[in-house]
């Protein structure tokens, strides 16, 4: 019931009590355990937010998770988007600025693996601690992650595609996003994980930003829908898939749709049943740990050097039990994106379309 109700609130766009969210089940160095953060830091730190871009929904739910947390600890967060995986020196630009302004900790949700190790490095030389959150970065100088392995995301998906077409052989399109990411890396070895063994046939339909219009124009390339038994790709690919099959392929839905992980569009087409089904990474409450994952390096607590929250996969069967508040931001909550406190400097600029 409590879960419903949440849900309820996010639906209206009311705020859930602080402290609604947890204990959760998570994956802390590699033990499940209940998570359980901590009740309000014990100095106003500031702590700067890097985010790739604002262009789909998914990080509209991690900007408000990073929000809501910093508001429940009694800290000051700055949020920044880079306006897109392209935009890799924008993204060093705004950790420089972060530094430059004396920001206690700095949470990084990553354009590249290896993009920023330098600066990563550099923040660690001068004891800023710096959160891997979500993406993923190839430095050992974090001082703790954040995420899910989108190896076990897309494992999990793949395996969910492999129980619903049981023995027989299947022809898979492959949409896995930017290439230059490590997630989109980790999900590749997920995929031919899973694979091993099975009669399947992968078709590559090549590497493109988590954005409409990229996706569109590889599904328009790629999809052949008498030919194609699944699409399994990026939650943007599977919503660009649907909309292919059901107005530019004559309402043909021969190809089943899985994305790899979750975000809004992606739910409510599995409630329609024009998507098969998804793993949840609860992006939220990935934000809302990375904050007190900063918190606790900051103040010298116990904490963990990589935690993840379960992953859970939905379909039409088990999404209307799930908690949406781990997954989303409320229904009428936007982006968030506002400058450090006391970053005189910063500029907001203008937030892009999702569908730029």
């Amino acid at each position: 019931m409590r879960r419903q109700y949440c849900y309820l609130l996010l639906l209206l766009g009311l705020p859930v009590q602080a402290g609604e969210w947890f204990p959760v089940r998570t994956i802390v160095d590699g033990k499940t355990t209940e998570y359980i953060p901590l009740p309000h830091a014990a100095k106003p730190w500031r702590i700067c937010a890097l985010l790739p871009h604002a262009r789909d929904k998914y990080f509209w739910g991690v900007s408000w998770g990073l929000e809501e947390e910093a508001l429940r600890l009694g800290v000051s967060i700055g949020i920044y988007q880079a306006g897109g995986y392209e935009h890799l020196a924008e993204q060093r630009h705004q950790f420089a600025e972060c530094l430059a302004v004396g920001a206690d900790a700095i949470v990084l949700c990553a354009i590249s693996s290896a993009g920023l190790n330098s600066d990563i490095e550099r923040a660690a030389q001068r004891h800023v601690p710096v959160i891997d959150l979500v993406n993923g970065v190839s430095s050992n100088a974090v001082a703790a992650r954040s995420l899910v392995s989108f190896a076990d995301m897309s494992f999990a998906a793949a395996r969910y595609m492999l129980a619903d077409a049981g023995n027989r052989h299947i022809k898979v399109l492959w949409l896995p996003g930017p290439q230059d990411a490590k997630w989109v890396r980790d999900a590749e070895v997920g995929l031919k994980q899973a694979l091993q063994g099975h009669d399947v046939d992968v078709v590559q339909g090549g590497y493109a930003a988590t954005e409409s219009s990229s996706q569109m124009a590889l599904i328009r390339h790629s999809l052949k829908p008498n030919e194609i038994d699944y699409v399994l790709g990026n939650a943007v690919s599977a919503e660009m898939a649907s909309n292919y099959l059901r107005y530019q392929a004559q309402g043909s839905q021969h190809a089943r749709i899985i994305a790899f992980y979750a975000t809004e569009p992606v739910t409510a087409l599995i409630h329609e049943g024009r998507v098969l089904a998804a793993p949840s990474d609860s992006a939220v409450l990935q934000a809302r740990i990375a904050v007190d994952l900063a918190i606790r390096v900051l103040e010298g607590k116990p904490h963990g050097r990589q935690v993840a929250p379960y992953i859970e996969v939905l379909d039409h069967d088990n999404i209307d039990r799930y908690d949406m508040s781990k997954l989303l931001a409320p229904l009428n909550q936007g982006f968030v994106q506002h400058a450090l406190k006391g970053d005189q400097n910063a500029t907001q600029g203008q937030l892009p379309s999702l569908t730029r």
